[in-house]
């Protein structure tokens, strides 16, 4: 007799221990809906948010977990009603789901907790199967490579996750001015002995709620690792601008040097990228000054241009700014409203007024229409063209929308066809960037709200295992 596989979920272990003390006949009913939307907040963007906030999820996405109506509005409630689930009432039938997000003061450390119900196991089963058996055109060779060999360090990851926690939180006592041991730190962040107080201290001089946020991607990053230690995988071409989208490119870059493989891998990337693929658009168009053209094409293509143009910042502004900032800075003039960011955009516009011009009318009606034309054509270049590519030569590298993270030995061969192809196709290459991952702890914050202040102007699709 086949023996029935039985699933574990991931809650708040303050959550778990306020659940232990009370009487509920469908327990795992509420670790399922409390896992459910740890688990789509994976995908949420809590890096710009001034503050926790609500996360939408329709009622048909937990009743693939719980069908019955009653079972589910039951469960919803008595969290509610405990004061252990906040929930948004205000929806719009066909648009708007309810929404809803786990109190403050139970974000922390998580506790493993294996599912008994048998029926809730196999709907668990099934939703796996069938992330499974969705097929990516002409990626199907990618997509069998992923998920036999995608795997992740799963202590190693929540170690740095941890130490990450304790960084930004160190950084903001020192900030706030409160004085708490690294010792005191960690308790907070396990949610051991006196954390309370610890919290309340920082919580009373922090305006900008940044301790929420620091404890939410805290959560956020451990789920993200449990999803994919749970075998919880996911790969699924974004139909709005055509990226991949998969558990590694949901993960910080800080976590990335804990993907397993039987080689040291690498990281294959390409330098100034996005404007790389802006150049390729504004090549042949012939409102763009050619002397400017030029000028751009040459510092994209060295990969300069976030360096000299901070540079120029500070001469000009006389205020310092490093090349990730400058980064930042220039995809807020390539992406934002046309209305957005004035001053900024004066300064592009004094070196590149021809490409400013065609930015604000490429934007003008949409401020994301430039940023889905860029990300469609990277897309279409790296998983369309360069990933069949690499099939014929046996190499199938698993892909961070413009980059390649391969074995060692993979390195060369990518590097002349990524080379190649890119000059056949739009008439030179770019600098790349190649480097080993090694594992590191350093806060990735300024990173991390960069990749995410570009995915939030094209509506990332969700994703519920």
């Amino acid at each position: 007799m086949k023996k029935e596989k039985q699933f574990y979920r991931h809650i708040p272990v303050l959550l778990k221990n306020e659940l232990d003390k009370l009487d509920y006949k469908r327990k795992d009913d509420l670790y399922i809906i409390i896992d459910l939307i740890h688990r789509k907040e994976i995908y949420y963007k809590s890096d710009y948010q001034d503050r926790y906030g609500y996360t939408e999820i329709p009622q048909s996405q937990f009743k693939e977990y719980i069908p019955s109506s009653d079972n589910l509005n039951n469960g919803i409630q008595f969290l509610v009603d405990n004061n252990l689930l906040m929930r948004n009432e205000y929806y719009v039938i066909g648009l708007k789901p309810k929404s809803y997000k786990i109190p403050k003061e139970y974000l922390g450390v998580t506790t493993r907790i294996l599912i008994t119900d048998k029926n809730i196991n196999k709907r668990i089963e099934k939703k796996i199967i069938e992330s499974r058996l969705k097929k990516e055109i002409n990626l199907e060779f990618a997509q069998t490579e992923y998920f036999e060999t995608f795997k992740v360090d799963v202590e190693g990851a929540n170690k740095a996750i941890f130490e990450n926690a304790i960084t930004s939180i160190k950084r903001l006592c020192f900030k706030l001015d409160i004085n708490l041991s690294e010792n005191q730190i960690e308790k907070l962040v396990k949610c051991e002995d006196e954390h309370w107080q610890y919290r309340i201290l920082i919580v009373s001089k922090d305006d900008k709620k940044e301790l929420d946020n620091i404890m939410h991607r805290f959560m956020v990053y451990t789920t993200r690792v449990n999803a994919i230690n749970d075998g919880y995988l996911f790969f699924k071409r974004n139909s709005t601008n055509g990226r991949l989208d998969t558990n590694l490119t949901s993960l910080p870059s800080f976590l990335r040097p804990y993907l397993i493989s039987e080689e040291q891998l690498v990281n294959i990337d390409i330098k100034n990228s996005q404007p790389y693929f802006l150049y390729t658009i504004l090549k042949n168009n012939k409102t763009i000054d050619e002397v400017e053209l030029n000028n751009f094409k040459e510092k994209v293509i060295d990969g300069t241009l976030y360096d000299e143009l901070a540079n120029n910042f500070t001469k000009i502004t006389g205020y310092h700014r490093t090349r990730e900032q400058m980064k930042k800075m220039i995809f807020k003039i390539l992406f934002s409203k046309v209305t957005s960011y004035e001053s900024l955009k004066n300064f592009f516009r004094r070196h590149f007024p021809t490409i400013m011009n065609f930015i604000d009318e490429t934007n003008r009606e949409k401020n994301n229409t430039l940023a889905i034309q860029l990300q469609s054509k990277e897309s279409f270049t790296i998983l369309d063209v360069i990933m069949p590519l690499l099939e014929k030569e046996g190499i199938r590298p698993f892909t961070i929308h413009d980059s390649f993270v391969c074995k060692e030995s993979q390195v060369f061969k990518i590097k002349e066809i990524l080379e190649t192809t890119l000059k056949n196709m739009f008439g030179t290459s770019p600098s790349l960037h190649i480097d080993f991952l090694l594992p590191s702890i350093e806060d990735d914050e300024v990173i991390e709200n960069f990749s995410d202040f570009v995915d939030e102007l094209n509506s990332m699709e969700e994703f519920d295992f």
